[in-house]
C-alpha cells in the first residue's frame, strides 16, 4: 500500500469513532425530564411534631383573641328592630329541672350537648324544631340532659348575644332567653341582637334588668364565652348546630328521627331505653 493512501486511511478512522459513538448515544432509552428528576435522591423534610403542635395552639389563640375583640367592638347598624316587633316566647315549664345552660335531671343516664351560635340559621331550627322534641321525649322522662355550649362565630353580633344567655341564666332564665334570641333572629349584623335589644329582651322576659344590664355591660362572662369556643375548637367541632349525643356526633339540623335513633342508640349502651315508661 503507499504512503499516501496509507494516510488518507488513518485520517478516516477518527470519524469513524464519532460515528459509532453517535450510534451508541442514540441507543440509550428517551427517559422524560420529570422521570429524570424523580430519579434523584431527595432528602425527605420532616416537620417537627412540636411545631405542629405550637402552629395549632397560635391558631386557637389568635380566634380566641378575635372572638374577645369582636365582643368588645361597638356595634352599629341601621336595622335595629323596634320593641313592639319583638315575639316573646311561651315560658318553658318550670318543672323540669335546669342549671345554667343546663335542661334536665343531673341524674339523667345520657348527656346531650349542643354547640350553637344565635345567628346561625340551621341553630334556629334546631333550636326551635329539634330540641323541643327531645325535650318531650327525653329530657322531661328524665333519659337525658341537655347542655348548650356557645361556638360563636358568625358574625359580630354573635359573642353578645351569647354573653346575654349567660346573664340570663344568673335569674335562672337561660332557656327562655335562647328562645327570644332564636324567635327574633332576622339575619346575621342586621342589628337585632345589638345590647340595647338585648336588654329589651331581658326585660320583655320579665328579668331584673338593672341586674341583667350590670352583667352585660361589664362582659361578666365574656371569658365563659371564650371558654366554650375554645372547646368547641379542640373537639374539632366541624360547625353549628353540632350535637355530641354521648359518643355520638350528630352535625346540623337535620332530621329528628336521626336525633332519636343517636339517643336510644346512646341510651341501649348505657343499658336505658328510649321508650316512656
Amino acid at each position: 500500500m503507499g504512503r499516501r493512501a496509507r494516510r488518507r486511511r488513518e485520517k478516516k478512522r477518527p470519524a469513524k469513532v464519532a460515528v459509532d459513538l453517535k450510534a451508541e448515544v442514540s441507543q440509550e432509552p428517551h427517559v422524560p425530564r420529570e422521570r429524570r428528576e424523580k430519579r434523584r435522591p431527595t432528602r425527605p423534610t420532616r416537620r417537627p411534631r412540636y411545631l405542629g403542635i405550637l402552629t395549632s395552639t397560635a391558631a386557637a389563640a389568635v380566634a380566641a383573641a378575635i372572638l374577645i375583640v369582636l365582643s368588645q367592638a361597638p356595634w352599629e347598624s341601621d336595622g335595629q328592630v323596634t320593641a313592639s316587633e319583638f315575639i316573646v316566647p311561651t315560658p318553658r315549664p318550670a318543672d323540669i329541672p335546669r342549671q345554667g345552660t343546663t335542661l334536665g335531671s343531673p341524674d339523667a343516664p345520657l348527656t346531650i350537648i349542643e354547640y350553637s351560635d344565635f345567628q346561625c340559621p340551621f341553630c334556629r331550627k334546631a333550636g326551635l324544631e329539634i330540641v323541643p322534641q327531645i325535650e318531650a321525649d327525653y329530657i322531661v322522662t328524665g333519659k337525658a340532659k341537655l347542655t348548650f355550649k356557645h361556638f360563636p362565630i358568625e358574625g359580630q353580633e354573635s359573642p353578645g348575644a351569647a354573653e346575654a344567655t349567660e346573664c340570663a341564666a344568673e335569674q335562672n332564665a337561660f332557656w327562655e332567653y335562647h328562645d327570644m334570641l332564636y324567635l327574633n333572629r332576622t339575619g346575621v349584623d342586621v342589628g337585632t341582637f345589638v345590647p340595647d335589644n338585648l336588654k329589651i329582651f331581658a326585660r320583655e322576659l320579665g328579668l331584673d334588668t338593672e341586674k341583667f344590664n350590670a352583667c352585660l355591660d361589664e362582659g361578666k362572662y365574656r371569658d365563659k364565652v371564650v371558654d366554650d369556643y375554645n372547646e368547641a375548637r379542640r373537639r374539632e367541632v366541624p360547625g353549628t348546630p353540632t350535637f355530641f349525643v354521648g359518643q355520638t356526633q350528630v352535625v346540623g339540623a337535620k332530621e329528628y328521627s336521626e336525633f332519636k335513633t343517636a339517643i336510644d342508640d346512646e341510651l341501649a349502651k348505657l343499658g336505658e331505653t328510649g321508650e316512656p315508661e
